[in-house]
């Protein structure tokens, strides 16, 4: 058996198992199926946020034509950069289920927004407005029912695609704290 056979064996039981443990966990207890993530962020300076998500800090700022130091991606291509590294995730997941050999996944995102909504210059949405992706996958699998399973899951199954496909309830709330001025 080839390197690359038995990386590909490896890789799909790591992921099977773990899927499998959750998926059989969900079956078992089916409250525990609501998983909840948290993010939080607070301006540093200028218009660079720093992002805290479990352990893991990311940086988000705009490029100097909006006002940033370009020292990181700012929020909204991070939204297409969560949408090509979720695509990329759901389907190395469900290729590992098929039992799909998958050698690689590329996905390139773009989304058209209309500055003149964020700048408040007229009454049109400050979001996306369209966006869209190209995946590329390379892979040796030749039954196309398989593959057409693929897709399905990932059209259907890709929390991010669903999240700008769909509508989703939102609250937020903002609070004021005075600021302390220091007596010299």
């Amino acid at each position: 058996m080839s390197i690359r056979n038995q990386n590909f064996i490896q890789e799909t039981d790591r992921i099977v198992s773990a899927v499998s443990v959750v998926v059989n966990n969900i079956k078992s207890n089916p409250d525990d199926s609501i998983a909840t993530f948290k993010a939080n962020a607070k301006l540093e300076e200028g218009l660079i946020s720093k992002i805290n998500i479990r352990q893991f800090q990311i940086y988000s700022d705009e490029p100097p034509r909006l006002g940033g130091n370009d020292q990181g991606p700012n929020p909204v291509e991070l939204v297409l950069g969560a949408l090509a590294a979720c695509q990329e995730i759901v389907i190395k997941a469900y290729a590992s289920v098929l039992g799909i050999c998958v050698d690689s996944i590329h996905v390139e995102t773009k989304g058209d927004l209309d500055l003149r909504g964020f700048f408040n210059l007229a009454n049109i949405r400050a979001g996306f407005h369209h966006v869209e992706y190209i995946t590329t996958i390379t892979t040796s699998e030749q039954d196309k029912e398989k593959l057409a399973q693929l897709v399905y899951f990932a059209e259907s199954r890709c929390p991010v695609l669903d999240i700008l496909q769909n509508h989703v309830h939102v609250e937020g709330s903002f609070k004021f704290v005075e600021t302390k001025e220091l007596v010299s």
